[in-house]
């Protein structure tokens, strides 16, 4: 997930920021039967236990903490957040096997737990995507979300560079210039930021300083 530079038609005009729509599924439809792929009884049993895991006075009560570390397998005292969204999961699981209930009791029945329509899995399934038109333009794009151009088309890496100097788009460390041409002469693609030793920084700029 970053940035990434593409070569684009130069009257490619799909507006900023709005994820382009061949990276879109048409078919992508929900089953009308469950969300996201669960059992009506997971639903149901993952609103409480998810509460129970999410009260503070719960888990820190010995009590709360004992019984909630027994149903996800791991201590709310070992973060200062508490449980997380995987210990909840574990939990609801964790009851479902107790109860001696069948590995698939969690799963939606009508679309096997990938929450798609049943009646339009095939187009579903059968689309690609289809990437914008080529073209001897310059265009930066994100792919954080599916995908989307965060900058006008250029004729010139030149032009595209100074654009893209000081933008947003660089996790607010207003890279260079020539930081930016070095990105979009070279390999085209950055992650969008950087945590290491050194602290959190851009990830175009860690590329144009050769990683």
């Amino acid at each position: 997930m970053g940035r990434e530079l593409k070569r684009v038609a130069l009257d490619f005009a799909w507006p900023l920021e709005e994820v382009w729509e061949g990276y879109l599924n048409p078919y992508c439809e929900k089953c009308p039967h469950c969300h996201a792929g669960y059992s009506h009884s997971y639903d149901l049993l993952a609103k409480h236990i998810n509460a129970m895991m999410w009260d503070a006075a719960v888990t820190k009560d010995p009590n709360g903490a004992a019984i909630t570390t027994f149903l996800s397998g791991r201590s709310p005292l070992r973060s200062v957040f508490g449980h997380d969204s995987t210990d909840a999961w574990s939990a609801v699981k964790r009851l479902g096997t107790l109860a001696g209930l069948p590995a698939e009791w969690a799963t939606c029945s009508h679309c096997g737990g990938d929450g798609v329509d049943p009646s339009i899995r095939e187009k579903y399934e059968a689309w690609e995507p289809t990437e914008p038109p080529e073209g001897p333009g310059y265009q930066v794009w994100e792919t954080v979300s599916e995908g989307s151009p965060i900058s006008p088309v250029f004729a010139t890496p030149d032009e595209l560079a100074q654009f893209m100097t000081g933008t947003k788009w660089d996790g607010g460390a207003r890279s260079s210039y020539e930081t930016w041409l070095r990105f979009i002469t070279g390999g085209g693609y950055a992650p969008s930021l950087i945590m290491d030793e050194k602290g959190v920084r851009s990830g175009v700029e860690l590329y144009a300083q050769g990683g």
